[in-house]
């Protein structure tokens, strides 16, 4: 089957009218490697803004068969684009039969939908496939399918789209039962986004029973925002994928939290367990462990030695108090921000040298008590050179209220006293925050 070129360039490159005073259709990046076109473009062949465009995005309109009058005799084979994105666009099957399998562009390896329709036009026939499939990545987010795509009769073109792809998206699609023939199809797959779908343990685990399915190639798997209950639940479908590397579990109800052994001895490098209801882990991690996510949780406390972890989030806790350093030697990014500390370093089990061995430290938004007690962690903020703490102009005193609100860096500190001088009463050191020294060097 040969495609009008001119048809190809009308619905890929982003032509934009020039003349008079109508608006260009088409926005082009400073960089000139992304391109967003409204599908009005396909009316109008007056210049080619997207040109040399690496990603182009059409949206907000209707793709169907078209019959242009003209054809343009440009080099198709110039054409760079590796990304090409659909946006809020109703895409019948037609034009999914007559042009996405030949798309005449050798860069091309990934499609998103985004908010957008596949829908059936009568009558409905599967597409005659004679040109290879090279795209391996396929996003479907917030798109309504047809159920008519689902038909036996299809399955040539399921394994057409779905046999090359080493990544997949299904986001907010309303997926909710994983079919094994369809599972099948997928295997091959190194990345899968099931997020923000009806998924329940049990469903996950009804895969289990599909014969012979492994995804024995799968690193990456995204299940956040389902109706998982129980981490417990995943051990069964996750013996399908052995090198899983990185697992995302985020925006589910794990508050009654226990960490299987299951997981504990796969070679997990990242976790994402944020905004799960969680209020304390005690139970052991995976080792492997290089990126934990605990943000958005009810954590007081964090006491969990893990020798490998790199990259710790804990943000939007309770904790009143770091974590344990001394536990985490290979410990380069530590996120506490938004929790209840009152203070980082004096009167905690966390001293400078342990701070200092981290590259980046974020600690802003807690409620910090701006005496004293305060010195070190502002000469830390001071002095280091090692840790990047950009965050540090809203480390804001919460107490005393004659300081409230006021950054942290602002305060002095000239004459708080150090360990073994005399000790002033605790009015005269919530005076020299206020700057009132002189009304006590009257005294």
């Amino acid at each position: 089957m040969t495609l009008n070129q001119g048809l190809i360039l009308l619905l890929l490159l982003g032509l934009a009218g020039t003349s008079g005073a109508a608006a260009s259709l088409c926005v082009l990046s400073e960089d000139m490697t992304r391109c967003v076109c409204n599908i009005m473009v396909i009316h109008n062949l007056q210049s080619l803004m997207c040109f040399q465009a690496l990603e182009l995005e059409l949206r907000d309109g209707k793709l169907d068969e078209f019959k242009l009058s003209s054809s343009l005799n440009f080099a198709v084979q110039l054409i760079q684009i590796n990304k090409l994105i659909f946006t809020n666009v109703t895409m019948s099957f037609s034009f999914f039969r007559t042009v996405i399998p030949y798309l005449p562009l050798s860069e091309l390896n990934e499609i998103n939908l985004i908010s957008s329709t596949l829908e059936a036009v009568q009558p409905l026939r599967p597409p005659v496939l004679k040109v290879a499939n090279k795209i391996t990545a396929l996003l479907l987010e917030d798109v309504t399918v047809d159920p008519s795509f689902l038909q036996p009769s299809f399955q040539a073109f399921h394994h057409w789209l779905f046999s090359p792809l080493k990544s997949l998206g299904f986001v907010r699609s309303g997926l909710a039962e994983i079919d094994c023939s369809w599972a099948r199809r997928v295997e091959n797959l190194t990345h899968l986004d099931l997020s923000e779908n009806p998924i329940s343990s049990t469903d996950l685990q009804n895969i289990s029973h599909c014969s012979s399915l492994s995804f024995k190639s799968l690193k990456s798997l995204h299940l956040r925002h389902n109706n998982l209950t129980s981490l417990e639940s995943l051990c069964t479908p996750l013996s399908l994928a052995p090198a899983l590397t990185h697992l995302d579990v985020s925006r589910n109800n794990f508050s009654t939290f226990h960490y299987p052994h299951c997981l504990r001895v796969r070679p997990l490098r990242m976790l994402n367990l944020s905004h799960s209801g969680i209020t304390e882990v005690n139970s052991l991690l995976s080792a492997s462990l290089e990126e934990l996510d605990l943000s958005y949780n009810s954590l007081e406390v964090f006491n969990n030695s893990l020798q490998s972890l790199k990259t710790l989030y804990l943000s939007n806790n309770r904790l009143t108090r770091l974590p344990s350093l001394d536990s985490l030697s290979h410990l380069q990014q530590l996120n506490v921000d938004n929790n209840h500390l009152t203070v980082l370093i004096r009167g905690t089990d966390v001293d400078l040298s342990a701070l200092e061995r981290l590259d980046s430290l974020h600690a802003a938004r807690n409620p910090y008590q701006c005496d004293c007690g305060l010195k070190e962690t502002i000469n830390f903020l001071d002095n280091s050179d090692i840790v990047s703490v950009e965050d540090h102009p809203d480390f804001l005193c919460a107490t005393p209220a004659a300081q409230q609100g006021s950054q942290i860096m602002s305060l002095s500190l000239e004459e708080c006293v150090t360990s073994g001088m005399q000790h002033h009463s605790p009015p005269l050191c919530l005076t020299l925050f206020v700057g009132l020294f002189s009304l006590y060097k009257e005294m």
